[in-house]
């Protein structure tokens, strides 16, 4: 034997000597855990049952209904037949915020200024492939496929509530989300065209039709599913603020549309959408936990071939399994529970003030991650998204909504009355049941009449400061299309 060779042997007999005290130490935590009764999980969960929450999908599924009807292979039908018809139609800008509360709509404007690949042109084309795209390559696209957009008007006049999937089981779903943001484009561009050529009829059905597209899935119980709904939903403010500004639009059109709008709340369905995900994960959990999902595989680890990093991901799912899941299972579904109770207090509160300090403080927690105790957090780690984003597009639809249903019953009054109103109060309950909210803060969205004969509607924004209606930047422009990232929120005007 050579002097590598023997100084090798009781190095190796070290490492599977440890390896095997790792082993029978993990046994023994398990023969120990089994024998002292519920685990801190289970207590934690009977504690919260108590009060009526639920941790699985069989506990949240078990009152769903069902959906009366199941169309969405049609939706998804539609869909792709007009995901492929246009060749600029997608990158028109229905709604253009400029500065200081003022904007202005693509209907106004006498070119469109676009420019999309040449007619036939396919693949990667070179840049000299491309044409410009313009309202007669808009009309022409439109003219084509009018049948289509009428079978769409005609599907989403009744919506489907839910999708029918099946998601205890992780059955194959039908994906729609691409195909509905191919609908909302096609119907934003149909009443931005309509719009152009004066024809309030059909700018207010395509409208109306994006109300009922955002309306469809509205119980999903998916996290992206009701984040498709926030964009969609954002489209449709957008045209709704460009149809409110076209001359000879009707008090009862902007009346059908303030009442679409009233009853288009997402935030609920959020906070819903976050008891699924937790109890998705929850699923997962205890896969990995009883061994029927190996941990590399759960948390994204490396899964190569070779025996070793195949011996590696063992004693590391192991050593998760003995010493990590308990503490990380519970930290876990403690951090969701923060989450879910902050949204359901923004949505039964309708105030971000009253919500965010929750959020801070229960995001405060992930700092443990950076910690030694952390690293065992595994599961956490990987399981726990960044939800910021959703929850700040979903507060901004939230606040939008309320501002264009103000500005609805604001125009409605005026068309009525022939004068704008003294105070948002004149409204109720003629034009609204109650005065519109700023979500924010929970209080009355803000409004005055101005000496020439405007008015100025706002909300406060995310920072919680009133700045009296102030629309200018808060600070350099990163974001010049809508009304976020200003002093306040403001409902714009018209730029002359």
């Amino acid at each position: 034997m050579s002097d590598a060779e023997a100084k090798s042997a009781p190095s190796n007999r070290t490492f599977y000597l440890l390896v095997a005290a790792f082993l029978l130490a993990a046994v023994l935590m398990g023969v120990f855990s089994a024998r002292r009764g519920k685990s801190s999980v289970e207590r934690w969960k009977d504690e919260l049952r108590a009060k009526g929450e639920k941790f699985t999908l069989a506990e949240l599924l078990a009152k769903r209904a069902g959906p009366g009807t199941n169309r969405v292979e049609e939706l998804v039908r539609l869909g792709k037949l007009l995901g492929s018809a246009s060749r600029g139609l997608s990158a028109i800008e229905h709604f253009r915020y400029l500065s200081n509360g003022l904007a202005e709509a693509a209907w106004m404007r006498p070119n469109l200024g676009l420019s999309a690949a040449a007619p036939g042109a396919t693949g990667r084309s070179a840049p000299a492939a491309f044409a410009p795209y313009e309202w007669e390559d808009l009309a022409v696209e439109l003219a084509a496929m009018e049948p289509v957009l009428a079978e769409v008007r005609a599907l989403l006049v009744v919506p489907d509530r839910d999708t029918g999937w099946n998601y205890e089981f992780r059955t194959p779903m039908v994906k729609c989300f691409v195909e509905k943001r191919h609908l909302a484009q096609w119907l934003a561009a149909a009443n931005t065209h309509a719009l152009h050529e004066r024809r309030l009829g059909p700018a207010v059905a395509h409208l109306t039709a994006s109300g009922h597209l955002l309306a469809w899935h509205d119980e999903e119980f998916s996290i992206v599913g009701q984040m498709i709904r926030v964009a969609i939903g954002g489209m449709a403010l957008h045209s709704t603020w460009a149809t409110v500004q076209a001359p000879g639009v009707t008090e009862a059109q902007l009346a059908g549309l303030q009442t679409q709008w009233q009853g288009l709340v997402i935030l609920p369905a959020l906070a819903r959408a976050m008891e699924f995900e937790r109890a998705g994960i929850g699923q997962l959990i205890t896969e990995v936990r009883a061994g029927r999902e190996s941990v590399a595989s759960a948390f994204g680890m490396g899964t190569g071939s070779g025996a070793g990093e195949k011996f590696a991901n063992q004693v590391v799912g192991l050593a998760w399994r003995a010493f990590g899941a308990e503490a990380d299972e519970l930290f876990y579904l403690r951090f969701m529970q923060g989450q879910i109770d902050a949204l359901r207090k923004l949505a039964r509160l309708r105030s971000w003030a009253a919500a965010q300090p929750d959020l801070a403080a229960n995001s405060a927690q992930l700092t443990v991650f950076e910690t030694w105790q952390g690293k065992l957090l595994m599961l956490s780690q990987s399981g726990l998204p960044n939800f910021n984003k959703a929850f700040q597009n979903a507060l901004r639809y939230e606040t939008r909504r309320e501002l264009t249903i103000a500005a609805l019953a604001v125009e409605r009054h005026r068309l009525r009355h022939g004068r704008l109103p003294a105070a948002l109060a004149d409204l109720v309950p003629t034009f609204v049941p109650a005065v519109p909210v700023d979500w924010m803060d929970g209080k009355p969205l803000r409004y005055r009449l101005n000496a020439d004969g405007t008015f100025t509607l706002w909300s406060i924004g995310e920072d919680l400061k009133d700045d009296g209606g102030d629309g200018s930047d808060a600070v350099p422009a990163t974001r010049m299309g809508d009304i976020w990232e200003r002093r306040d929120a403001v409902w714009p005007r018209v730029a002359r």
